[in-house]
């Protein structure tokens, strides 16, 4: 009896001896799967831009299969020549005869209606600044002494730059992302102009009131859309962290820097918008309703990288809905060049909802993976503002316009320094906003820069607006 007694004590010892180990195995597993989450996340699997991507990691991108054609124009293809100048602007011209007699003794009669034009193009010197000296004299009142000046007229600027000067300012600096000190070596080697970087940082800020017509113009009209997108990035002031965001559709580009990246931020971006929105995941826009939101493929398709690399029965869920994700997009472009086949396209996109919505439960049905529960819960609840391209088919299924409008201010925010100012917070999103909305029209920068600075200058109000009621018109997105 007592030795029975003492194997029952010996076996519940093991059995707890079990259970603290059980313990430390899920500890251990957990851990692992944090590091694995932290240390194998990369663009292909987060929000991570390429560039933080590891020399591993990059190997492991996927590469495009080479193509068995020959490099170049292929045979058979439509010839693309570049046009010849008109002959107004052709600035000088050289002719060139052959022999006027053949080698046979006869003449020969030259045929002035066809000759073969080759054109080169050339740049001359910069010519020299166009300098304006504005003499003002006084005089001297010869009964009482009284001194007189003349007067500054209203459309002689105060500074030195004229309307020319300025507009380059902006230009390099909002659409070729050049610093100040790249500016001013610039305009000194092509135009023989001098100016220090305080004079070049006061053009610019001179310029954000006679752009701020533009800009809200530009703001009124997105938000009067029927489909935007909207994204956000860092903005940095000095070594606070503040935040660009963007809203865009085809047509225009609207920025605005907010100090934070919440819902009253995205708020005021989106003011009275009442179409539809295109984003990530991301919580900010919470405050739209989800019948209004599309969520980004592209993003989601991340996730789903990422949850299927996980092992055991997470990692098959997530290859699951990578498979679902890519079967909608591509029945989506499938429809894009087939419209005729709308109700055939209709019937797959809902038959591949309800395996997406099977596939979710699924995950949240796991017990040993509550990272993939947990994401599986959230996409869960969402999972309407993964198909809200059903109503309306406008809306694509990727953010990839914001993600296009944003990225040349990331460029220039890793190529220049933090603003240091409150002006230079308002300079960045207004320069983007006018410049990469003129571009997105085809409009000339410097013709509409320089017509915004000579008004603004002259303290005239700046009468310039962007055509945009007949970019609206030719809009596909705006068609019903």
């Amino acid at each position: 009896m007592v030795r029975q007694q003492e194997r029952i004590a010996e076996l519940e010892k093991q059995v707890a001896r079990v259970a603290v180990l059980e313990q430390q195995v899920e500890a251990l597993q957990q851990h692992i799967e944090e590091l694995v989450a932290k240390f194998g996340s990369s663009s292909l699997n987060s929000s991570k831009p390429p560039s933080s991507d590891s020399p591993e990691q990059r190997a492991l991108r996927p590469k495009r299969k080479g193509s068995s054609r020959a490099q170049g124009g292929q045979p058979g293809h439509p010839r693309h020549e570049r046009a010849l100048y008109p002959a107004e602007q052709v600035t000088r011209t050289e002719q060139y005869f052959p022999e006027s007699t053949c080698p046979c003794g006869g003449a020969v009669a030259i045929d002035w209606g066809n000759p073969y034009c080759h054109q080169v193009t050339d740049i001359a010197p910069p010519p020299p600044p166009d300098v304006t000296e504005h003499q003002f004299y006084h005089g001297i009142c010869q009964s009482c002494g009284i001194k007189h000046h003349s007067q500054w007229p209203d459309w002689v600027p105060s500074g030195q730059m004229g309307a020319g000067v300025i507009a380059w300012v902006v230009i390099l600096s909002g659409q070729f992302r050049l610093s100040m000190r790249q500016i001013q070596v610039l305009l000194w080697e092509m135009c023989q102009i001098r100016f220090s970087t305080g004079a070049i940082s006061n053009a610019q800020g001179k310029a954000i009131p006679w752009m701020g017509p533009l800009y809200r113009q530009v703001g009124q009209h997105v938000r009067e859309q029927a489909v935007c997108h909207a994204d956000e990035t860092r903005h940095y002031r000095g070594t606070n962290t503040y935040w660009l965001w963007a809203l865009a559709d085809n047509t225009v580009s609207y920025f605005m820097t907010h100090y934070s990246r919440g819902k009253a931020a995205a708020d005021a971006l989106l003011g009275s918008f009442s179409g539809y929105l295109v984003t990530d995941h991301f919580s900010g826009y919470g405050n739209v309703p989800p019948e209004r939101r599309q969520l980004c493929w592209a993003h989601l398709i991340r996730h789903f990288r990422k949850i299927a690399g996980r092992c055991g029965e997470g990692g098959i869920v997530g290859k699951r809905l990578l498979l679902l994700a890519y079967a909608t997009i591509r029945t989506h472009h499938r429809w894009q060049q087939h419209p005729d086949q709308a109700t055939r396209y209709r019937r797959r996109i809902l038959r591949l909802r309800r395996s997406f919505q099977a596939t979710l439960n699924q995950g949240v049905a796991l017990h040993n993976c509550k990272r993939t529960t947990n994401q599986c819960k959230h996409l869960l609840k969402d999972e309407a503002m993964c198909w809200t391209f059903l109503k309306d088919d406008r809306i694509p299924l990727t953010n990839n316009r914001a993600e296009r409008v944003i990225r040349p201010y990331v460029q220039w925010r890793k190529t220049s320094f933090a603003s240091q100012s409150a002006q230079g917070d308002r300079f960045r999103p207004t320069v983007l906003t006018v410049l990469g909305t003129a571009r997105q029209l085809g409009m000339n920068m410097a013709t509409l820069m320089r017509e915004v600075c000579s008004q603004g200058l002259a303290h005239k109000p700046v009468s310039v607006r962007f055509p945009l009621d007949q970019a609206s018109a030719c809009n596909p997105l705006q068609m019903a």
